[in-house]
């Protein structure tokens, strides 16, 4: 069995340490971040607008419409299977049909309680559904 010596996890250590607080440091002066990005009233750089869409918004959407097929299916007296779900910039729409205005009113109260989500466009039809 090899022995490590105290010196070798020590400094590995230290530089551990020193990476953590340098990154935190960044993260609260916000030196890490380009001149402007994420501050209220300062335009990003480059030209870019705030409502461009980011990598980062697409993954929230895709979570958010994640959750709301999870939250529909899962919900007791909601036939969930003719239900379609797309999110833009946290906007879910619901389109599809499904079989009674109950079940239109409560996908379109469980969606919007979900978190991430900002506005509901609930375009469900009452009718027979297709399968």
């Amino acid at each position: 069995m090899r022995k490590r010596s105290s010196r070798n996890l020590g400094s590995t250590g230290l530089g551990v340490a020193l990476a953590l607080t340098c990154g935190a440091a960044l993260a609260q002066s916000g030196t890490g971040a380009p001149s402007g990005a994420n501050r209220p009233g300062v335009p990003p750089p480059h030209g870019l607008t705030s409502a461009a869409p980011s990598a980062g918004t697409n993954t929230s959407d895709t979570i958010i419409t994640a959750r709301a097929k999870a939250a529909l299916a899962s919900t007791d007296g909601l036939e969930s299977n003719d239900v379609h779900v797309t999110t833009d910039r946290a906007t879910v729409t619901l389109t599809g049909t499904v079989a009674d205005a109950a079940q239109r009113d409560r996908a379109g109260s469980v969606v919007q309680h979900l978190d991430g989500v900002t506005s509901v466009t609930n375009l469900l039809q009452v009718g027979k559904p297709s399968h």
